[in-house]
């Protein structure tokens, strides 16, 4: 690591994939700030060569400006942003509060909008930058028993798509990163989030909680190895474009797959009612 080494950003440090985000970036040569709400959590990466600071990706426009300008202090540039920080909120959709499900945008939408938007002045300014919205397989799927964050998820490919077409001219990448399953910690009891509320007769939502708590710590994919890739796969050529989705883990790509698959049959069987609505001059 020197001091021309490139510089990366990562939120939500504290475990799980932030975690290992920061470790294979730390690996690669580049110089890491950790972020996290709790920064005595982030002790260990600072032994590694991480730079700490506390973030809450929730807080104010102006609280993430100053955010922003103590990090870009640290080492005169930021190159690389992953937003990876968030949440899992579990329940039916009408067994979700207003709050809750605002809670559940405020951290993985509205919080990386914000924090983005804070990087974006200096991007523009150095006509460089690249920004990692880490979505989720989920935005796909459309799970019942988790339709609230699926659908913050898909509002994030959204955001991530747009950006890559809007600041494709200050040279500035963006993408989105859809996760499969991993073994973190996002499915134990205390950061899978369930509604207060419950309805009797959700019984297919209610069992993909269950299932899905359960299922902690056997998930099929290695934090690791997809946080290398992913570190790769942004760095390895600064310039080089990519793409504005990546399916991550055999499951997400197999997943897709079937998801593409099944809307270009669905467009085909319904093209008599999609068309002839042209006005008639």
């Amino acid at each position: 690591m020197s001091e021309d080494s490139a510089v990366i950003l990562i939120t939500g440090c504290s475990t799980g994939f932030g975690r290992e985000l920061a470790k294979a970036a730390l690996a690669a040569g580049l110089r890491v700030i950790a972020t996290a709400r709790r920064p005595e959590t982030l002790v260990s990466l600072e032994a590694m060569g991480a730079k700490a600071l506390k973030l809450d990706v929730t807080a104010s426009h102006e609280e993430l400006k100053g955010f922003a300008s103590t990090a870009l202090e640290l080492f005169g540039r930021v190159d690389y942003l992953i937003n990876n920080a968030g949440f899992l909120h579990g329940g039916a959709i009408e067994e979700n509060s207003a709050a809750e499900n605002l809670a559940q945008f405020n951290t993985n939408f509205f919080g990386v909008i914000n924090l983005t938007n804070a990087f974006l002045p200096h991007w523009r300014e150095r006509k460089q930058g690249t920004i990692v919205n880490v979505s989720s397989q989920g935005s796909m799927l459309c799970i019942p028993g988790a339709g609230i964050y699926c659908a913050s998820k898909a509002a994030l490919d959204a955001l991530s798509d747009t950006w890559a077409r809007e600041l494709a001219s200050f040279n500035i990448r963006s993408i989105s990163i859809q996760l499969g399953a991993f073994r973190t910690s996002v499915a134990e009891s205390g950061n899978l989030k369930v509604a207060e509320g419950k309805i009797q007769g959700y019984d297919a939502a209610h069992e993909w909680v269950s299932g899905f708590n359960a299922a902690a710590g056997k998930e099929r994919g290695d934090t690791a190895i997809a946080a290398r890739k992913i570190i790769e796969l942004i760095t390895v050529d600064p310039g080089r474009a990519l793409p504005t989705r990546l399916a991550m883990g055999e499951d997400s790509y197999n997943n897709a797959k079937d998801f593409y698959r099944k809307r270009l049959e669905d467009l085909e069987a319904w093209k008599s009612v999609s068309s002839g609505t042209d006005v008639v001059e």
